[in-house]
């Protein structure tokens, strides 16, 4: 068995995706392609620096395959696989199936990666996260009301930052 050098993680908004690529890229010293940056990396000769660079991430694929570049992330793939010596992590809301390619080869490549689902959270990660989120805040709450509060909103990463930013707003009303 070969080393894993393709990795696809996907999973709901707002559940760390970015956050986990971040992590990565300083540890990896990858590159970050993002919706801000990865239409210039495209445009521009990226051959030069495949040579010097061994690692990559390229957050949010299924926006970028939205605008019809499937070609340009098979090409790409498929120079890193050649060069047998960089890292690729890509992330997306949707599972590779679902992503928006009529291009059997490229589907092929990214089944063929170490694929990562990331679930929407239970209550205990829900609480976690409003609490963190808080506390970067220094606003602190009792674990009832925390408790109270994911006991009744929506299980999900967006919901949990929505309620929380709601209790820090009202917090800086009242101080």
């Amino acid at each position: 068995i070969g080393i894993i050098s393709f990795f696809f993680l996907y999973g709901p908004t707002k559940c760390g995706k970015t956050t986990m690529c971040k992590i990565w890229q300083k540890k990896s010293k990858a590159i970050f392609l993002n919706k801000k940056n990865i239409e210039q990396f495209f445009s521009s000769t990226y051959r030069k620096d495949l040579n010097v660079h061994h690692n990559w991430i390229l957050d949010n694929v299924d926006l970028f395959l939205k605008k019809k570049n499937d070609e340009k992330l098979l090409n790409f793939i498929n120079i890193i696989k050649e060069k047998k010596k960089s890292f690729f992590l890509m992330t997306s809301d949707v599972p590779p199936r679902q992503l928006p390619t009529k291009i059997n080869d490229l589907l092929s490549r990214v089944l063929d990666s170490l694929v990562v689902q990331v679930h929407e959270p239970d209550n205990l990660l829900l609480a976690k996260i409003i609490k963190k989120y808080l506390e970067e805040r220094e606003i602190n709450i009792d674990k009832k009301k925390i408790d109270y509060l994911t006991n009744r909103i929506g299980r999900s990463y967006q919901f949990a930052i929505k309620i929380a930013k709601k209790i820090d707003s009202k917090s800086l009303e009242t101080h």
